[in-house]
């Protein structure tokens, strides 16, 4: 058994199973400063599945925090930005209403065109707050 690292395949073995690579083990890819390795699990190679489990649930754990934590911010600054630029388009004359609205509109499309290019999705609440909240600011007492 060896703690030396295969430096051209990248390939570090399992201390607990020592599998190697074979369809019916499971490949796992981790990263270091020189970059991708592989290691190679038994289908009940008990360091493995201990810590893919306990990796995964602190992942699900912070992912769901930080969900709840935006929606929950959201929840609060949508109503009153949306509630801001209703009342700040009614405060302009006619001639006036477009501009910070089209500046609102024109980053809201920026960030979605951001978004696509990257890995997809759409523009959410708490980024739509997030925006509104630049162009139309909270009064300050």
């Amino acid at each position: 058994m060896s703690d030396q690292v295969d430096r051209q395949a990248r390939t570090v073995p399992c201390l607990t199973c020592q599998a190697g690579r074979d369809r019916v083990n499971t490949m796992v890819l981790s990263s270091d400063e020189v970059g991708l390795i592989e290691t190679w699990h038994t289908p009940d190679c008990a360091d493995h599945l201990e810590a893919d489990h306990l990796e995964w649930e602190e992942q699900m754990e912070a992912s769901a925090e930080e969900v709840r934590r935006e929606q929950e911010w959201a929840a609060v600054a949508f109503p009153a930005a949306s509630a801001r630029l209703q009342e700040a388009l009614r405060a302009l004359p006619v001639e006036q209403r477009t501009t910070p609205f089209v500046a609102a509109l024109a980053e809201a499309v920026e960030l979605q065109a951001v978004k696509q290019a990257g890995r997809g999705g759409f523009v959410v609440l708490h980024e739509w707050a997030q925006i509104l909240d630049r162009h139309f600011p909270p009064a300050r007492p």
